[in-house]
């Protein structure tokens, strides 16, 4: 619900008392940052107040990373030009009011290709293979990081093309299960690894870095415990005991689920 004092609005923007206004909505995921228009309607004239209810839908197949959605009220027609500083154009925006947050526990969505192992040249009979290009931890995740199932796999075909099904839920709990243990592990094994510090531009690429800090954050730290002491209580674990930090994982993951049909 959006309520607008259409005359104090008009009065601030040095507007006349019957300048067409319109309020319009928009998004856009930080892992493209194209701009989609999701709402928009022109505000009456001859009204001092006005309350609009708003709805969006976004599709999913579009987003990852951040999402930020935009709220803004701009001039709905051109004006004649009165005075300076004053705006006159159609679309120019007189107040915005912004919301980001996280997709996927902040993770971001991970990049996932079907492929046929035996033409890649890995092992036939396996089920998936996480890719991970180098060891900069600073290169953005959606460039370097991929997730390879193996369409050679019959258990991992069926489950791809599966709505839902006992066998599907469980190949991906695995899945899931591995991508944690084995990011965050390479992340903990490597001296190099310096975890990095919340960017201040939410709009920034997601590094390898921010993904396993996403990742430590979402399934693996504490109740009051931070990403970085996490991260330190983490590494210590598995040096000392890795089988350990493999439970930990699970748990943290919940593995494996309740099978749901």
């Amino acid at each position: 619900m959006v309520e607008i004092d259409l005359a104090e609005l008009r009065e601030d923007c040095g507007l006349v008392s019957e300048a067409p206004l319109r309020l319009c909505v928009r998004y856009w995921p930080s892992t493209s940052l194209l701009r989609r228009s999701a709402y928009a309607e022109d505000l009456p004239i001859r009204a001092d107040r006005a309350v609009c209810e708003v709805q969006i839908s976004a599709d999913s197949s579009q987003l990852g990373g951040f999402l930020t959605v935009e709220t803004l009220i701009e001039l709905a027609v051109d004006l004649p030009a009165s005075q300076p500083f004053v705006a006159n154009r159609a679309g120019s925006i007189l107040w915005s009011d912004q919301v980001r947050m996280h997709l996927e526990g902040g993770a971001g969505l991970l990049p996932v290709a079907p492929v046929s192992f035996r033409e890649a040249g890995l092992p036939e009979a396996s089920a998936w293979y996480v890719s991970m290009d180098g060891g900069d931890w600073q290169q953005a995740a959606m460039g370097s990081l991929l997730v390879l199932l193996n369409e050679d796999n019959p258990a991992v075909k069926q489950a791809m093309e599966a709505t839902q099904s006992e066998l599907s839920g469980v190949l991906w709990s695995v899945l899931e299960a591995d991508i944690v243990t084995d990011l965050v592990g390479r992340a903990l094994d490597d001296d190099a690894f310096v975890d990095e510090t919340p960017s201040d531009d939410p709009d920034g690429d997601l590094t390898m870095a921010g993904l396993v800090r996403a990742l430590v954050r979402t399934y693996l730290a504490r109740p009051g415990e931070s990403a970085e002491q996490a991260i330190k209580r983490l590494r210590d674990e598995r040096r000392r005991d890795p089988s350990r930090f493999r439970a930990d994982v699970h748990a943290g993951v919940r593995f494996p689920r309740e099978a749901t049909v």
